[in-house]
């Protein structure tokens, strides 16, 4: 493959791809950046993250080499990004793996050759890093490479020890690539080598070679398969390939860069803090616009905060640049433009992408000057103090109240040379915490330490069981007993009791002896454990730790959350079909009354999408298609398709809830056998509840019944109040609304006709101030809209005039004032003379030059004010 004149970004990717295809190693699709089955990650990191399970793996696996070309999201490097010529947020990492095959020698020789033979790179500029133990490496690099031993430096685990990816799984010692870009670069230090932190050696290849696979606790085991994960950043790469003096100044970022400086109105775009600022724009659209494209949508939580903080660190910059106008949705259609190529799915949701960012650009604007305020008014008070740290309590003001990301706060706080006090900061949150738990209230037995019981949750398949108590709790202490009419809550050894969780409310139900005779009412279940529920409720009778019992949950509350539960499964399923596979479950709420169900969409349901889902719910339900729920392998769920809420801690196995040939979710609730049992399925509402968030609301069985029996009765009354039919009933609405329609503007007009005389008849009679006419009425209780009318005819009709009408309306009063076009210019404000003269009735007001109003707390005094218009108007007149 003979080097092109110039590599572009498309080239160098394409060329690596096929290098390593030569070599055998299947090119596989790039992973999600949300990782669909680590819990561990945020966002998918690096190349290897959808191959951690390979190396660990002890049977066997589907492929042993492999190549990607891996969109990568990090929020570790914000403070670098735009300060320094390479690091990002995305980026693009290139990779070949090998899990259980090749490894070091094979690797590093492979690099080698890449860089030397496809690449062409000088072999006296290049420089490897090994691990300071990693001696087999080193050996390969020195003697079956020929590297210079001069150009080969030893360095520590915090440069070349990689992983884990997230809190456990495959790590181990690695070895890196730099290139030499010249003395010009250097920091002039005698020690200046590869691994110096100056500009001069550029690394742009890591080679991984996992070992060991490291445990939540620390200790790192030998894998089954150790191996290789290769790092070659393509940003790092183009920009070697393409002489650029930075990563923004290649292909793949240049046109993003010049679209953000195009909008610059402040600092130059071309160096110092503007430069700075067009690159951390340019980088964090890049990162918004691939996450968005996958539907992680910004919000307060896990990936969506990191979104939103993204956006609102790029907004603060474009503040420095003096960007006013709404402008990262158009940034975000240039990066479409550059990388639809190889990403085509970015051109298909252009539209959702940019309606999004413009969306959450237009809420942070709308607080950010205010906020801006707020933190230049703190730093100025502080700098006469002469403080040197920004107040934790002020960090929070800004987080609560304007939705300023911690860290921003902090970046400006640095910016101008203050320390912020984030230990305050926590405190704050802490106390806010604090009284929300107090304010929501933890429950009978919520603070007691109950881990030292085991219990057993047996109510999948039966909702009675005899069992007995394992543990009393009254207020927030363990006892032996409970007496008779006192509230408590008790442990069973066995219960078929679900305790709240997953967004399912908890059993209710009672207690009760071999005979029947009801011992304790159950009023709610929440989790206890990992099956355990604590039941609260009230003693009908003494009871004991040790006593035995029968557990009776009430059925048909249990069936009917049960309907309600299974529902949400096909409702999940369904938007995803009629909206698109970027919905997801973003929280539920399951009782035995309705649904509801948050989900991610960027904008609102119509009524004929919701509709189709409506009605694919439906034909679910009615194929009565068997519901089943078994514990399986986690990795096996996952390679299943099954749906896996993040935030949730899954174990080796879960719980897995299939309806057959239409969804699997990872769920522990309770289900119905098959879909027929849930009844008719009805969607009563969809609205928005945040950003990109979307709530329906839905009833099952039942309650779904009555619902239609509801809107039929209503609907037949209608039909007999109209006199028509029921098929006719819209039909007559519609005419009954253009009739009233055609009535109002009649009124309207009317109404208008009346004011203009009245206002007629008020002028004429007028007394003047100089050559200037004066009107100033009470009209009692006339309706504010008539005296906007007169004031409005006044206007088009009358000329050096000037008016204010007042009138009581709600127990308040109520002004309304115009200046005549034509005495503008003599000194005269409409604004200024409703202001003076609703401070007489206790108000305030305002408006333009030509029409102002008012409304004041003291309706008494309106003569009063009315009568100091004609003095207000000599004052200004005599003023102008």
């Amino acid at each position: 493959m003979g080097k092109p004149s110039r590599w572009t970004s498309e080239e160098l990717r394409q060329a690596f791809l096929e290098f390593f295809r030569d070599r055998g190693h299947p090119v596989l699709p790039a992973s999600p950046l949300a990782p669909h089955d680590d819990p561990t990650l945020l966002f998918t990191t690096a190349g290897m993250v959808q191959f951690k399970p390979y190396y660990a793996a002890t049977g066997p696996i589907p492929y042993r080499r492999a190549a990607t070309c891996q969109p990568c999201l990090r929020g570790t490097d914000l403070e670098n990004v735009g300060v320094t010529t390479r690091h990002h947020t995305f980026f693009e990492m290139l990779g070949n793996f090998s899990f259980g095959d090749y490894f070091k020698e094979e690797a590093i020789r492979w690099a080698w050759e890449f860089s030397t033979e496809v690449l062409k790179l000088p072999e006296d500029r290049l420089w490897a890093s090994v691990y300071e133990d990693d001696d087999e490496a080193y050996e390969i690099w020195e003697k079956g490479i020929g590297l210079d031993a001069r150009r080969i430096v030893r360095l520590g685990a915090e440069d070349n020890f990689w992983g884990p990816a997230g809190d456990s799984g495959a790590c181990g010692p690695c070895s890196e690539l730099y290139l030499d870009m010249g003395e010009e670069r250097s920091c002039g230090k005698p020690v200046c080598a590869a691994g110096c932190d100056c500009d001069r050696y550029l690394e742009f290849w890591n080679l991984v070679f996992p070992q060991f696979n490291q445990t939540p606790e620390g200790e790192r085991l030998p894998l089954p398969n150790r191996g290789v994960d290769t790092g070659l950043g393509l940003e790092r790469l183009v920009q070697v390939m393409q002489g650029s003096p930075s990563n923004f100044e290649t292909d793949l970022l240049l046109p993003v860069v010049e679209a953000v400086g195009g909008y610059a109105r402040g600092a130059d775009p071309r160096k110092g803090e503007g430069l700075v600022a067009v690159r951390i724009i340019a980088d964090h659209v890049r990162a918004l616009t691939f996450a968005i494209n996958e539907a992680i949508l910004p919000g307060n939580e896990g990936r969506g905060y990191v979104l939103r903080r993204i956006l609102r660190r790029a907004l603060l910059r474009a503040n420095r640049l003096g960007v006013e106008e709404i402008f990262l949705d158009k940034i975000a259609d240039v990066v479409i433009e550059k990388m639809k190529g190889p990403y085509p799915d970015l051109e298909r949701h252009k539209d959702r992408i940019g309606a999004t960012i413009r969306a959450e650009e237009e809420r942070f604007r709308r607080t950010l000057e205010q906020g801006l305020e707020i933190f230049r008014g703190v730093v100025s008070h502080l700098r006469k103090e002469g403080a040197d740290t920004l107040p934790g309590g002020d960090i929070f003001r800004l987080y609560d109240t304007y939705g300023f990301p911690v860290e921003l706060t902090e970046e400006m706080a640095l910016a101008e040379g203050l320390r912020p006090d984030r230990e305050g900061f926590d405190a704050a949150m802490g106390e806010q915490r604090d009284r929300s738990q107090w304010a929501t209230g933890g429950g009978e037995g919520g603070g007691v330490d109950l881990s030292d019981i085991n219990t057993t949750f047996v109510g999948y398949d039966r909702t009675e069981e005899d069992t007995e108590i394992t543990a009393i709790v009254k207020g927030e202490e363990r006892v032996e007993a409970l007496a008779a009419g006192d509230e408590g809550a008790l442990l069973l050894r066995r219960t078929p009791f679900y305790g709240e969780s997953g967004g399912q409310v908890g059993d209710m139900g009672h207690l009760e002896d071999d005979s029947g005779e009801e011992l304790f009412l159950v009023h709610d279940a929440t989790k206890s454990g990992d099956e355990g529920s604590l039941l609260r409720g009230k003693a009908l009778r003494n009871l004991r730790v040790g006593e035995k019992v029968r557990a009776v949950v009430e059925r048909e509350r249990r069936l009917a959350t049960a309907r309600n539960h299974t529902a949400t499964h096909l409702l999940h399923r369904a938007l995803r079909e009629v909206l698109g596979d970027h919905v997801r479950q973003a929280g539920s709420l399951v009782d035995p009354e309705r649904l509801r169900f948050d989900f991610v969409h960027f904008s609102r349901a119509t009524e004929e999408e919701l509709g189709r889902v409506e009605a694919l719910v439906n034909r679910v339900i009615q194929e009565d298609r068997p519901v089943e729920a078994r514990v399986v392998p986690f990795e096996e769920a996952t390679r299943a398709g099954a749906m896996a809420l993040f935030g949730e801690k899954y174990g080796e196995h879960v719980r897995m809830v299939s309806v057959r040939e239409f969804s699997r979710e990872l769920c522990g609730g309770t289900h119905v056998s098959r879909t027929g049992e849930i009844g008719p399925f009805l969607i009563t509402a969809e609205s928005a509840i945040g950003s990109g968030i979307r709530r329906i609301e839905a009833l099952t069985g039942a309650a779904a019944f009555r619902k239609v029996q509801e809107e039929r009765a209503i609907l037949a009354h209608l039909s007999g109040d109209l006199r028509v039919g029921v098929d006719e009933v819209l039909g007559r609405v519609q005419s009954l609304r253009e009739r009233v329609s055609s009535l109002e503007k009649e009124l309207s007009k009317a109404r208008q006709g009346g004011a203009g005389e009245r206002a007629r008849s008020l002028w004429e009679g007028a007394s003047s101030v100089e050559d200037i006419r004066v009107v100033a009425q009470n009209l009692g209780d006339e309706e504010p809209s008539v005296l906007k009318d007169m004031v409005d005819w006044l206007q088009a009709e009358a000329k050096s005039t000037v008016a204010v009408l007042g009138t009581r309306t709600g127990g308040k009063a109520f002004l309304v004032g115009m200046v005549s076009r034509d005495l503008v210019g003599r000194g005269l404000s409409a604004g200024d003379l409703i202001a003076r003269t609703a401070s007489i009735v206790g108000g305030r007001g305002g408006g333009k030059e030509t029409f102002a109003q008012a409304g004041g707390k003291d309706p008494d005094r309106l003569d009063e004010a009315l009568g100091s218009v004609p003095g207000f108007v000599r004052e200004m007149v005599e003023g102008g």
